[in-house]
């Protein structure tokens, strides 16, 4: 793929979900309502569990495959407030506004014929075929579970008071709505000194947003000629991905503002005194030794995990906690009625994106609406592909692609690099963003 190519994808996003594969295809019951049960009357039903990306473009392509099923979509949250492109708003580029980010799921549910119920599911019963909320419950002939993410601050040594403590003063912006809100007060409100960027230990979504935030947050306060510098905390020994195009940006447009600090491992943050105690590896001792960091204000992102509706329902999962799948489909590998998508799925090398939730849900959606005519879903026969632009400055920006695939009956990833900041491609950003959320929305 060339450039010309990957830029395409920013206008015609949904088109990567499209692309044929390289090859084709070769019990726990949980608490539930005392409440009568909805029951599946006259035509199917289909429950999705989860109004993000993934949830949301599963139950429009279900509908553009199969008119007479019931579809409904359980969303405890009654506005949808987008993550992607959120960096964009926080930094102040490409005139991003903070109205680019919401979305009513009232509007395509109208269009295509889908019902959004404002409920929390608490549980799932595999055997009787139920969801259960806090008071009804439902049956479903076909369920999906596109749950997404779920903090865990214990792997930064914080138990569930100092997670509480910590989510509230240095709030991770990693859903929509008032944590968003809150980080963008404190980059507003930032007089200057040091202020902290956490990027994740393990798997977690959107692997190169960290770095991107960092770079537009250091955009901001050099654009307002603060004394300020952004510290990045990583684990890792380097960028989880286009490392070279973010590293570029850090040692060049930055080079006062950002200070990465690779390979360290967070043990500990002290909320109130503002102190972060981590490991890092020592090169002249070849040892890894401990360092406090002093800060001003921080951005702490944790952990991610899977919604704990996965494993609580007895639905298999890898060592990691995150769901397990059919390969090369999106069935739960111990239940053939449940399929689970988007952040969650921990079977394939997947990037946990919007893209690729995205492209995940056409798929699906095709899929089920064929199993509900009573015709072979064809897994296997397409798989998802994602393309990711990264802001790096408020007017340039460096992109990546993954495309799957199958080889001898596995899925693997095929993935591109276009890491030469450019214009082009921040125009492709916001071409990307709102083809995406218009094929979703509208």
């Amino acid at each position: 793929m060339d450039r010309r190519d990957l830029l395409k994808l920013g206008v015609l996003s949904t088109t990567v979900a499209l692309t044929n594969t390289y090859a084709s295809t070769p019990s726990h019951n949980t608490a539930s309502s005392t409440n009568a049960i909805n029951k599946v009357q006259n035509k199917k039903r289909v429950i999705i569990i989860g109004g993000g990306y993934a949830g949301l473009t599963v139950a429009k392509n279900i509908r553009l495959h199969e008119k007479n099923s019931e579809i409904l979509v359980f969303e405890p949250k009654n506005l949808f407030a987008s993550c992607p492109y959120s960096n964009l708003w926080f930094g102040e580029a490409l005139e991003a506004k903070y109205d680019d980010l919401l979305f009513s799921p009232l509007q395509p549910a109208s269009k295509y014929n889908y019902q959004v119920v404002n409920e929390k599911v608490i549980s799932i019963n595999k055997e009787k075929k139920t969801i259960s909320t806090l008071d009804k419950e439902y049956e479903y002939s076909i369920l999906v579970v596109a749950t997404g993410i779920e903090y865990d601050y214990s792997t930064y040594g914080l138990d569930e008071t100092k997670a509480k403590e910590c989510a509230t003063l240095y709030p991770a912006s990693y859903t929509g709505g008032y944590e968003q809100l809150s980080l963008k007060k404190k980059i507003e409100e930032f007089k200057g000194g040091t202020f902290v960027i956490t990027v994740p230990k393990g798997a977690y979504r959107c692997p190169p947003a960290p770095y991107e935030r960092a770079a537009l947050v250091a955009s901001y306060f050099k654009e307002k000629n603060l004394n300020a510098k952004v510290v990045i905390l990583d684990p890792r020994e380097k960028p989880t991905t286009k490392a070279k195009g973010f590293l570029e940006a850090f040692d060049t447009l930055y080079k006062d503002y950002i200070e990465y600090l690779p390979t360290s491992n967070i043990t500990n943050i002290d909320t109130k005194n503002k102190a972060i105690t981590y490991d890092t590896f020592d090169t002249s001792s070849k040892a890894f030794v401990k360092k406090v960091l002093n800060f001003d204000d921080a951005n702490i992102i944790p952990s991610n995990k899977a919604s704990s509706l996965i494993s609580q329902s007895g639905l298999a999962v890898n060592s990691q906690g995150w769901a397990r799948v059919k390969a090369p489909s999106f069935q739960s590998l111990n239940d053939e009625n449940i399929y689970l998508v988007g952040d969650i799925v921990g079977e394939y090398p997947f990037p946990k994106s919007a893209q690729m939730a995205h492209s995940s849900g056409i798929i699906l959606g095709e899929q089920i609406g064929k199993i509900l005519k009573g015709q072979n879903p064809e897994f296997g026969l397409k798989l998802p592909a994602n393309v990711c632009y990264s802001m790096v400055s408020k007017s340039t920006a460096i992109a990546v692609t993954h495309q799957a695939y199958l080889e001898n009956g596995e899925v693997k990833v095929k993935t591109e690099l276009f890491e030469n900041a450019d214009n082009a491609t921040a125009d492709a950003t916001k071409s990307w963003y709102f083809g995406i959320t218009q094929n979703i929305f509208e």
